[in-house]
């Protein structure tokens, strides 16, 4: 698990650069860094919810859900 997480953390820190100097176009750095972090908060909640702790659970859940509609509603409508 620790190293999925990191390799998700270089992934959406490098995509991130990419889009930031604009090597890479925008619109095709920030789905792959957004669906990255998200992926990386849902591993998050599931260490939260194998720990019992109810509330960091939900609130990781929650942000997860709403950033990979963001990237939904940005790649399919926007």
């Amino acid at each position: 698990m620790k190293a999925i997480k990191i390799t998700l953390s270089v992934i959406t820190v490098f995509f991130a650069g990419l889009g930031l100097l604009k090597v890479l176009s925008f619109d095709i750095s920030n789905p792959v860094m957004l669906t990255s972090l998200a992926t990386l908060l849902l591993l998050r909640s599931i260490e939260y919810k194998n720990n019992r702790d109810k509330s960091g659970f939900l609130l990781t859940i929650i942000t997860a859900l709403f950033v990979y509609s963001v990237v939904i509603y940005n790649v399919f409508i926007g």
